[in-house]
């Protein structure tokens, strides 16, 4: 196979790739545990080549988006600061000699608030950027949530929020995650842990009633973590910014995408757009890569 691009997301525990024709449809495609943080003797180039080498005679354009373009990763691709609109992050991708064939790297995007407060992020802009919104409040939910706010098809500004790395680390490694016990999903508790955090800044005073909600036996060990994840999925709803009645999209599949449409109603957003993860970096790939080969003359 010679295909006639080949994108790439490579996070930090994992790597999607998919190979594309003239005509943007999808002719292979695979997936590795092979993200940044596995590749200890920085020899990224044996790992994409290990991945995407049997499709491509070596002219193959590469199109890489996500953690491989941070100060951990392959090379470093600066942050372009917001607003950021589409062409720009063709514009700035980075090249890169793959050894496998030319390639470019998607660069992130920062921003500073009126206070001076810091932000980035690095991945979600090709996802943004492939899901195609032109006006509008984006959530992509997760390790490090962001909510978007797009105008005119531009990244204006964004926040970021460590909802799943939280839930994780007070599930698994807190004494809050001793009282729990695996069950399944419990939505009453989920929308009890949204509801008090929604009316309830004190979020670290609401994180101590997960423990106090099982000892004294008002949840159920196996409702807790449903509780805790309401508690932080709450929270964040609370801060996310926005004015509720408006569209929003989010972006993200199956019980975290089922997680956030059910809590945005509770503080009076509509139902949400969803958008598939997967289908939304695929389409951003593709889309950032054609205006690259576009600009290189080679489109």
């Amino acid at each position: 196979m010679n295909a006639a691009m080949i994108g790439v997301d490579w996070g930090t525990s994992n790597m999607r790739g998919w190979a594309f024709d003239d005509a943007g449809e999808i002719v292979a495609q695979a997936a590795r545990p092979s993200g940044i943080n596995a590749v200890t003797d920085g020899d990224f180039a044996a790992v994409l080549r290990e991945m995407v080498g049997g499709w491509t005679d070596g002219g193959t354009p590469i199109v890489m988006g996500g953690m491989i373009g941070s100060r951990q990763g392959w090379r470093e691709a600066p942050y372009l600061p917001c607003p950021v609109r589409p062409e720009a992050l063709a514009a700035a991708a980075m090249p890169i000699d793959t050894g496998t064939g030319p390639g470019w790297i998607v660069p992130g995007v920062s921003r500073v608030d009126a206070e001076g407060v810091a932000d980035v992020m690095r991945g979600e802009e090709v996802q943004l950027l492939g899901a195609g919104i032109a006006d509008g409040l984006v959530l992509l939910p997760g390790t490090h949530g962001k909510w978007v706010r797009i105008e005119g098809g531009a990244i204006i500004t964004f926040r970021t929020f460590m909802t799943g790395e939280l839930f994780a680390l007070l599930k698994d490694r807190s004494l809050l995650g001793r009282l729990m016990a695996p069950g399944r999903t419990d939505w009453d508790a989920f929308d009890r842990g949204v509801d008090r955090a929604l009316h309830d800044p004190a979020l670290t005073a609401l994180l101590f009633t997960v423990r106090t909600e099982g000892l004294s036996g008002r949840t159920a060990p196996e409702a807790l973590a449903d509780y805790l994840s309401g508690l932080l999925i709450g929270a964040e709803i609370a801060g996310g910014g926005g004015t509720p009645g408006e569209r929003i999209s989010v972006i993200a599949t199956g019980k975290l995408a089922e997680r956030y449409a059910r809590a945005l109603p509770h503080a009076g957003w509509p139902a949400p757009e969803l958008i598939a993860g997967e289908a939304a970096s695929i389409a951003g790939l593709r889309r950032v890569g054609q205006a690259i080969l576009k600009t290189a003359g080679r489109g």
